[in-house]
């Protein structure tokens, strides 16, 4: 897929600075998605080059109820032929039930038949992107690019819903606008607005601009303003949830119907236990080496379920370097995960300091 290499902002969370509602007085209430149950109001969002299969299943079995996978273009979708280098990308299984296929394109008469086919493959949930801020997928008239085009936006939402079966449910994930002009933000409710007209059963919203990408902190007023705009219309926020505390401090202040953590899982798989154990008035866990090298080897065991020797190393020699941030010797670790070759100087690694 030639977004698979989409590069995430790696620099550090930005302090949030206003006070935020207490999280004593906060009710969660069940999410759902259409007639898709989720629960638990904490989810995974879609990560380019990150949430393939064995990340999902990672999540889900550490609390997350619901994950997406990684966003797909419609043209590459459709192109895919079960060849071994690619049927990764549509591998699913019952156990991540419910899960999200997310598709991200420019041509409103491709969205509907690549639906169809994440359908196929197992899919409970299709996701529409329109807030990839990168700059492939803008100059390519792709993600966050259809924020500023609400006709070719519809046009796209319009497909996808006639084209799935209607007990499928079409989602949005969108950014605040392309900027912060007038202009942006009367195009943004007129793609949220018309979406939901047009059937689409929640809409993801992130709270930074395109041009912002991931600089700056999201505009988590706007995420409330949103919500507040939608009323009894399922709105998710997303943006700045890197901690636990933060995803309740989210739903709080917002009012969203729940929240969709992106960088914030990678590498913290256990945000969403860490959520619900919050939410329930526990003490919060924090894993231990232990406990990470038991993740560590689950998400091995599992990449060697649907992947090569090769990419196998590849996907975990970067997953090791997001997970060397929760040990007590983070730069020696992220700096062995980062120098191993073969698999087996990768267990060496766990080996060494787990």
């Amino acid at each position: 897929m030639t977004n698979a290499a989409t590069v995430l902002d790696e620099s550090s969370p930005p302090l949030r600075t206003r006070p935020l509602a207490p999280l004593g007085a906060l009710e969660l209430r069940p999410l759902s998605i259409g007639q898709v149950p989720i629960g638990f109001p904490v989810v995974q969002a879609a990560l380019s080059g990150y949430s393939d299969w064995p990340m999902r299943i990672v999540a889900r079995r550490l609390g997350a109820p619901y994950t997406v996978a990684e966003v797909l273009i419609d043209q590459f979708v459709l192109d895919l032929k079960g060849r071994s280098r690619t049927k990764h990308y549509l591998h699913t299984t019952a156990e991540e039930a419910p899960v999200g296929g997310q598709l991200m394109g420019s041509d409103p008469s491709a969205f509907g038949p690549a639906a169809l086919k994440l359908v196929a493959a197992g899919f409970n949930v299709i996701d529409i992107n329109f807030g990839c801020p990168v700059k492939t997928a803008v100059s390519g008239c792709r993600g966050g690019y259809l924020l500023g085009q609400p006709e070719a936006a519809l046009k796209i939402v319009s497909r996808v819903r006639e084209a799935v079966p209607e007990q499928i449910p079409v989602t949005l994930k969108m950014r605040r606008g392309i900027d912060d002009s007038h202009e942006s933000r009367e195009h943004f409710f007129r793609i949220l607005d018309g979406a939901f007209s047009n059937g689409i059963a929640a809409i993801t919203v992130h709270g930074r601009t395109v041009k912002q990408k991931y600089v700056g902190p999201s505009d988590w007023d706007f995420l409330r303003e949103v919500k507040q705009h939608a009323g009894s219309k399922t709105i998710l926020g997303s943006g700045d949830l890197f901690t636990a505390q933060a995803c309740l401090e989210m739903l709080s202040y917002t009012g969203v119907d729940g929240v969709s953590v992106a960088r914030g899982a990678i590498g913290n798989p256990w945000i969403f236990e860490q959520a619900r154990a919050l939410a329930a008035g526990l003490p919060l866990p924090h894993p231990n080496v232990a406990e990470q090298r038991r993740v560590l080897e689950m998400h091995y065991a599992l990449c060697q379920e649907c992947s090569d020797p090769h990419r196998t190393l590849t996907t975990m020699r970067t997953f090791g370097i997001k997970f060397a941030r929760l040990h007590p010797q983070e730069i020696e670790v992220r700096n062995q995960f980062a120098t191993t070759r073969t698999l087996d100087e990768w267990r060496g690694v766990l080996g060494r300091w787990y």
